[in-house]
């Protein structure tokens, strides 16, 4: 699964929820920011991890998700 401009580190980067032999992880293809994520992790859930990450990464800017026009 591909996550466009949602990397917590970098912002613009996609994020790609994938596995390997140690485990799921979501890593960035831009700036190849990883964290590993628990097993069977929903696209929600990957979502909502990519969203509390970047406010611990960022906590002073506004999360696009947050805009209120």
């Amino acid at each position: 699964m591909l996550y466009f401009k949602s990397c917590s580190k970098c912002t613009t980067g996609t994020v790609e929820h994938n596995f390997d032999p140690h485990g799921n992880y979501l890593q960035c293809l831009n700036c190849g920011f990883m964290r590993d994520v628990p097993e069977g992790t929903s696209k929600k859930t990957a979502k909502d991890l990519l969203a509390t990450w970047h406010k611990q990464l960022h906590p002073t800017e506004t999360v696009e998700s947050e805009v209120v026009a």
